[in-house]
């Protein structure tokens, strides 16, 4: 009897934690997407910012395009940051059926930029990187990259548009 007591015990605590993570899950794809039409709706993209570096560079692999989005040479400590990369979206709606680069949004980890600092065991990086794979020999992306200040008591938003064009030569 204390067998069977024991086993439904486990099993209920094994199904509220498959519910707890599937939450999780689901918390955190809603911000992506809350994210995603906050880029939408964005009317004022900017291609660089004062706080830190942001470029997109392109690379050819086999053929295809390899397109690096980095953000590095921050000029103020940005903590927590959250990076959603929309490649080539101009009917301003999300698409479902296919993800977008993003970082620090669907993962439990922590990204953060201090000028003049690297300790990875912080979770602090001298620079950001999300890459996206394309046949076109061009693309224009929309970028929102979000952060906190140390305290967490303020949070900043920038959105990018950035583009890069067919005869734009690949980076070596």
């Amino acid at each position: 009897m204390k067998r069977i007591a024991v086993l439904i015990l486990t099993i209920l605590l094994l199904t509220g934690c498959t519910n707890r993570a599937k939450q999780m899950d689901e918390e955190k794809y809603n911000v992506y997407l809350t994210n995603y039409q906050s880029i939408l709706d964005s009317e004022d993209k900017k291609s660089s910012s004062p706080n830190f570096d942001i470029q997109l560079v392109k690379n050819e692999i086999n053929g295809k395009y390899r397109y690096d989005l980095i953000i590095d040479n921050p000029k103020v400590a940005m903590y927590g940051i959250k990076v959603l990369m929309i490649v080539d979206n101009t009917t301003r709606t999300i698409e479902t059926d296919r993800m977008m680069p993003s970082l620090g949004m669907l993962e439990d980890r922590e990204y953060n930029l201090i000028p003049y600092q690297v300790d990875l065991e912080k979770n602090c990086y001298a620079g950001l990187n999300l890459s996206v794979l394309d046949d076109n020999p061009s693309i224009h992306v929309s970028v929102l990259v979000s952060y906190t200040n140390r305290e967490k008591t303020r949070n900043f938003r920038e959105f990018f548009a950035l583009a890069i064009s067919a005869e734009e030569a690949v980076s070596e």
